[in-house]
């Protein structure tokens, strides 16, 4: 059975920012639509690892009273006030658990707030709970289904923000970022490396880790970034970028078709385009021809031939770095830890400080390399997956097209182009140069302006029926009482 959804599950924060000001929507009225599709949902598609609805209500009538004291002008002060947001459990908050994606951490409470929620909560973001990520953000999956085909995975590791966006369940979220975006048929902005503090986030690889952000329209990214992106000596990536990065605290709009003559995108596929699903080749190259349509330039451009082996690199940081932050569950914890995570580790065990350090160069070696394409084009346009969301949950997919623009700290974004016949979202990516984060999405909103009418806006999955048994199962879970959402 095919239940209907609220207007309110697929507002923009843009949208919800203007409906408050002129008092048309109230925060707790956006609050009680997020709790019904939550609890119509999420027995299907288990987002959540931590929900408290008692405090995100709390946080709702304080914000509530302040903006009928204030009026409207307080949301000039607090860009992001009254607006539900799902943080990735890797991240620490204060008065949530954070598990880290294992049973070893669950119900572990921090005592204190990461950097990025402390700015979400300055800025009037109400923070409904924490989100799945698989275990460690590395290894086995959790039980996060896709939205759009229960059958197949969202990706990973930010399993439950991407999921909890795409589903309409909150407009933003936290996590990392652009496989789970695209297997979900959202935006998925990762920023150039050390503009948002990783404080208080779970570290896996230092060289690797990014704080990223999902949303279901490009403008809430802008927002979303103006609030979190800045300096941070708590974080030793997160000092040095003051000088050479400006961030716009304007909308993005689209410009005027003349315009797109002058965009210059380079298309790279990789060595591994190969591997790469025929559905997906076909839609990335039927992407292109629109977007030459429109007088875009899209150049095929080859990889420099040292570059291509990246995904080595990529994968032995990514080991030495795990083991060691964590390299102790080894010892202390092993039958707690899956075969996966035990093998990554063992892994990460047998890799020298030496072979790290000289991975770690190549990065340095892959960005100069990089240079001469972003000097002559504006960005990199690339698949984002091998293909749509594999079936099962065990498999999240494979990063192997986002590794060397993590690698290398680019900031990159995942831009859907529809879905297949079985209904999995397909994607792209749009790679920016280092700190041209602006640029990048400025680019994207052209091109989301050309693409959007040939593969169709972001829409939110069908809501189907919710047995009692689920809700059971959902009480006891979180709980707290479930009660059926519509009627």
């Amino acid at each position: 059975m095919i239940l209907p959804r609220s207007p309110l599950d697929s507002l923009s924060v843009q949208a919800i920012a203007k409906k408050l000001a002129t008092g048309e929507l109230s925060i707790t009225e956006l609050l009680q639509a997020c709790f019904q599709r939550i609890e119509l949902r999420e027995f299907q598609v288990r987002a959540w690892t931590y929900l408290d609805m008692d405090h995100a209500q709390q946080q709702a009538t304080v914000w509530e009273q302040k903006l009928q004291q204030e009026g409207s002008q307080i949301l000039e002060t607090f860009p992001l006030l009254g607006i539900p947001i799902a943080v990735k459990d890797i991240f620490a908050t204060l008065e949530m658990p954070t598990g880290w994606g294992t049973e070893i951490y669950r119900n572990r409470y921090m005592g204190y707030d990461a950097a990025i929620v402390s700015k979400l909560k300055a800025a009037g973001a109400i923070i409904l709970g924490k989100t799945v990520t698989t275990e460690l953000a590395t290894a086995a999956a959790g039980p996060t289904a896709n939205p759009h085909n229960l059958a197949h995975t969202p990706g990973g590791s930010s399993s439950g923000s991407a999921a909890a966006v795409a589903d309409g369940m909150v407009p933003i979220a936290m996590g990392s970022i652009l496989r789970p975006a695209a297997y979900c048929g959202i935006f998925g902005f990762k920023p150039s490396f050390g503009l948002i503090s990783r404080y208080g986030m779970m570290p896996v690889a230092p060289v690797l880790d990014h704080v990223g952000v999902f949303a279901r329209c490009l403008n809430d990214i802008h927002r979303l970034l103006t609030v979190l992106i800045g300096t941070d000596s708590r974080d030793p990536d997160c000092q040095t970028t003051k000088q050479t990065f400006s961030f716009k605290a304007t909308s993005l709009s689209v410009r005027s078709t003349k315009d797109f003559q002058s965009i210059r995108l380079s298309l790279i596929k990789t060595s591994h385009w190969q591997q790469t699903e025929r559905i997906a080749q076909s839609r990335l190259m039927q992407a292109i021809t629109v977007l030459r349509q429109a007088d875009i330039r899209v150049d095929l451009v080859a990889l420099p031939a040292n570059v291509d082996p990246y995904w080595n690199i990529v994968q032995t940081l990514c080991a030495h770095g795990l083991y060691q932050n964590h390299g102790a569950l080894l010892s202390k914890a092993p039958d707690r830890c899956s075969p996966l995570l035990r093998d990554w580790l063992q892994w990460g065990k047998s890799i020298s400080a030496d072979t790290s350090q000289q991975a770690c160069r190549w990065r340095y070696r892959y960005r100069e390399q990089l240079r001469p394409i972003f000097a002559k084009y504006d960005a990199v346009l690339s698949p984002v997956t091998l293909g749509p969301a594999p079936l099962g949950l065990a498999n999240t997919g494979s990063p192997i097209f986002c590794g060397l623009w993590t690698l290398c700290g680019l900031p990159a974004l995942n831009i859907p182009l529809g879905k297949t016949v079985d209904g999995l979202p397909l994607g792209c990516q749009l790679v920016g140069s280092l700190y041209n984060d602006q640029k990048l999405l400025e680019i994207t909103h052209q091109c989301w302006a050309i693409l959007s009418p040939v593969f169709g806006e972001i829409t939110l999955p069908p809501v189907s029926f919710l047995t009692d048994e689920g809700i059971k199962q959902c009480q006891s879970h979180y709980g707290f009482e479930f009660s059926p959402g519509y009627s």
